[in-house]
């Protein structure tokens, strides 16, 4: 899984290199059940980082993630990678540890999803006998806010390709993925062997059959592929989904494709190559062969915004959006595309930049190597 890292101490302007992130192996045996801790995480010393303006009140806590983490709600997740196991934990905005759990070093795989109640859950895969997690996979689901068990051990093919519960074996044919129902660990069943699973989002299930996209399950709607010109084969849901936004990012080829409304299936982007949302605000944003496009209540709004191909987003948050070009981070208006100022004019140290955020403006930050949660509680200084 891939996981973007900020690793150089800067002063303007404001530079980011991004490595991946290592998987470690796992022991023959270990307690795989999560425990309730219910632990206050100590505030830590963030001097020697330029922290984004939207956070500079908030403490900080240092959960120790080297995952990239998933949220819904106000609970966080992610894992800590060791020399044998994962080791899983549950913070919420308040900056407490809920529960833990561990897991082989190599089912990276996670994600959040609900139950039939909307309520959050965390499915985890895990392998008695790989400690690749590529054999003998099972996936299991957990209340996101406890730690308990909802459904599981699963079998299922192999890791999860995601975005959601959906799994695959390395070299399988894309037509046997297979997807979970979230709310039940139950296999979705299409009725058809041209069937391809390609993510879940929230209960829904989103698969073709070559002719038709469908959404399934907790919304329900179908586009044509022909009518809209997306080849079926090439078509591929974009991995890193983040399991709390409205849309649905697709990639049609060469890494570009549409960008749809979640709950719709209205077509928001047809040539998109990045997409977030802002968690503050609302809004959508799409960067493609338009540039930048802002969607919101009153419409789309095309920024006057240069992105040339070096250019990606990298995040929108508080009105604000954070582009990287090269080793150079630029933080603009999401209402003018104007440069605006996203950290302290003074600031000096690592960069953090702003990951996933809830609706409140709490989140996480990317410093160096270092995951940091921006809670609830107001900083003394």
């Amino acid at each position: 899984m891939r996981t973007r890292r900020l690793v150089s101490t800067l002063t303007a302007p404001l530079i980011g290199v991004f490595v991946l992130a290592a998987c470690s192996q796992a022991p023959d045996d270990f307690d795989r059940a999560p425990k309730q801790v219910t632990t206050d995480l100590d505030a830590v010393d963030a001097s020697d980082l330029q922290l984004p303006l939207i956070i500079e009140p908030l403490e900080l806590v240092e959960p120790g993630w080297d995952l990239p983490p998933k949220h819904l709600g106000e609970v966080f997740l992610s894992a800590s990678t060791g020399d044998e196991t994962l080791d899983f934990s549950a913070v919420d905005v308040h900056g407490s540890t809920l529960w833990q759990a561990k897991r082989p070093g190599g089912c990276t795989g996670f994600t959040v999803s609900v139950d039939a109640d909307g309520s959050p859950l965390a499915v985890l895969t895990d392998s008695d006998s790989s400690t690749d997690c590529n054999e003998d996979v099972t996936a299991s689901a957990f209340d996101l806010e406890t730690g308990e068990q909802e459904w599981g051990p699963v079998d299922v093919p192999g890791p999860m390709r995601g975005p959601g519960t959906v799994f695959a074996a390395e070299d399988a044919d894309p037509a046997e993925a297979l997807a979970l129902d979230p709310a039940t660990g139950e296999a979705v069943q299409d009725g058809s062997s041209d069937v391809r699973r390609l993510g879940e989002y929230r209960g829904t299930i989103l698969s073709t059959d070559g002719e038709r996209l469908r959404a399934t399950g907790e919304q329900t709607w179908e586009l044509s592929l022909p009518d809209n010109g997306w080849n079926a084969d090439e078509l591929r849901a974009v991995p890193e989904a983040d399991p709390e936004s409205d849309v649905i990012a697709l990639d049609a080829g060469d890494g570009v494709g549409p960008v749809l409304d979640l709950e719709t299936g209205e077509l928001l982007d047809d040539d998109a190559r990045g997409v977030a949302q802002d968690a503050n605000t609302g809004a959508i944003v799409t960067l493609g062969k338009q540039g930048l496009t802002v969607i919101d209540d009153t419409g789309k709004n095309e920024l006057p915004v240069s992105v040339p191909q070096s250019v990606e987003l990298e995040a929108a948050v508080g009105g604000l959006l954070y582009l990287r070009e090269g080793g150079t981070l630029r933080v603009h208006n999401a209402l003018t595309g104007s440069l605006a100022r996203g950290y302290p004019a003074d600031g000096s140290g690592v960069v953090a930049v702003p990951g996933t955020f809830t609706p409140d403006g709490l989140g996480t930050v990317q410093a160096g190597d270092r995951t940091l949660l921006a809670t609830d509680r107001v900083a003394e200084d």
